[in-house]
């Protein structure tokens, strides 16, 4: 029997408990819950909030991946309440400038015993129901805004471009304060699969889980993957048929190792935005141009324009703008001037072109743009010839002051090299005015709770390495 497609989130949990009631919803380690007893619980948590603040209020979630961070946010969208998804590893300023800007009604480190309760009435579609954060200029997280609709229509993009149905086993491993694994988790209970969540990423016991529960598709950054090809020691596993990776420099040999381990998985990667959803998707078996992150995503509208608002035509860089219904409200706290709507379409800085079959190629964030010797320089540019370079397993690029260039570009790297032949490497690869006159060796890389690299933190260390005048390795 088919279900109506609900329109907002955790509203179709009911239809779920009454199709299979005992069927797992969500896993978390050892921790299962079923449908019934998921439903049940956001449905008695739902009614606890909305017996305690006002429609639309902002309820601050601040704890540590767990059944019950899933539980209270499908109970904040179901009530109407609005979930601020905080970060436990943030240091007290960040906390306290958020609390200062958003003024949550609530603030929960764990959720309350309540008894069991109906579902209260759907929200509005295009209500509020979920603030995440982003790293901001200032170094304070910038909260953004989503509505329900923007969610709804982003998990129809996921059926068109992974097929993730009822019958998938979903992992999304890593914090639940990165978007990617919060949606993942999400998404799957939404469509009536299984989630399939950590306290805390390892990746051995990643695989451990993997594998008891047989999972099918899997959420992913390139770092992950990474550590669990090097916790695998050679197995494989063959019940993964799709890997989503969002944030997609990895290395060849990095790749040839994921195929290895999940032999029968299609690799899809996408780029996307937290302000945005998913803009571009490179399909598994896709043909992909090297250094294209693929063709727009399923309801996807892509312009590449002018400072002016212009149009380019196909091969001309500009800024990226984006039209779907899956963008984001606005900012609940920070600003970012490089955000722009216009006609239905937004930019959030990032610069590219298109080729005359839809590819898109990124040429960088136009608020890490420099200008070194009068050059505009994209330090992702760099950094992707630099993790091309055999030895360099990460790179990021900075441009520190100096009084003949402006700035001078520097390059933090993790892995082995030769200085001599690294700049030869590059010489043969980067013009002279993009080619880093320093390089700075780091064994530990620091990295946000979503795994990517701490850009704030390298640039940091880079900072404090060279006003103490350390040796360029």
């Amino acid at each position: 029997m088919s279900r109506s497609v609900p329109r907002t989130i955790g509203a179709g949990l009911p239809a779920l408990v009454a199709a299979d009631p005992a069927r797992p919803a969500l896993v978390c380690d050892a921790q299962v819950r079923s449908r019934a007893d998921l439903a049940a619980r956001v449905g008695g948590l739902a009614a606890w909030l909305a017996a305690r603040t006002a429609p639309g209020a902002h309820v601050a979630l601040a704890m540590g991946n767990a059944p019950s961070l899933v539980e209270l946010f499908l109970a904040c969208a179901a009530s109407g309440r609005q979930a601020l998804v905080y970060d436990p590893a943030w240091p007290a300023p960040y906390r306290a400038a958020i609390d200062a800007a958003l003024m949550p009604a609530l603030t929960l480190d764990a959720a309350p015993d309540v008894p069991p309760a109906p579902f209260p009435p759907a929200p509005d579609p295009l209500a509020s129901f979920y603030v995440g954060f982003t790293s901001g200029s200032t170094g304070v997280p910038k909260g953004y805004r989503r509505n329900h609709r923007s969610w709804i229509d982003s998990f129809a993009v996921s059926a068109a471009e992974f097929g993730l149905g009822e019958q998938d086993i979903v992992m999304a491993p890593g914090g639940l304060a990165a978007s990617l694994h919060l949606y993942g988790v999400v998404h799957a209970l939404h469509v009536g699969a299984t989630a399939v969540m950590m306290h805390q990423f390892h990746p051995r016991r990643a695989l451990r889980l993997l594998a008891r529960h047989g999972v099918t598709a899997l959420y992913a950054t390139p770092t992950q993957l990474q550590m669990l090809v090097e916790a695998a020691q050679g197995e494989a596993f063959p019940s993964v048929r799709v890997i989503m990776i969002s944030g997609a420099k990895w290395r060849p040999e990095t790749r040839a190792a994921v195929e290895r381990l999940f032999p029968r998985a299609g690799i899809a990667e996408f780029y996307g935005a937290s302000e945005l959803s998913f803009v571009t998707v490179s399909r598994p078996g896709e043909a992909v141009p090297a250094g294209s992150v693929g063709r727009a995503a399923h309801g996807v509208g892509l312009r590449i324009r002018d400072a002016d608002g212009r149009d380019l035509p196909v091969g001309e860089a500009g800024a990226i703008w984006v039209g779907s219904s899956m963008l984001f409200d606005g900012y609940a706290c920070g600003s970012a001037p490089e955000t722009r709507r216009e006609g239905g379409f937004l930019t959030i800085g990032d610069h590219g072109r298109l080729d005359g079959e839809g590819f898109l190629y990124l040429h960088g964030r136009e608020k890490r743009m420099l200008v070194t010797s009068g050059l505009n320089v994209y330090p992702e540019e760099v950094e992707a010839v630099l993790t091309g370079l055999d030895g360099i397993e990460e790179a990021a690029v900075f441009g520190l002051p100096d009084p003949l260039r402006g700035v001078e570009l520097v390059a933090v790297l993790r892995g082995r090299f030769e200085d001599a032949a690294l700049r030869a490497a590059c010489r043969a690869r980067l013009p002279a005015a993009k080619l880093p006159r320093r390089f700075l060796a780091l064994d530990e890389w620091p990295r946000t709770s979503g795994g990517k690299a701490d850009l704030r933190a390298l640039e940091a260390i880079a900072r404090d390495r060279l006003a103490e005048g350390r040796p360029k390795r």
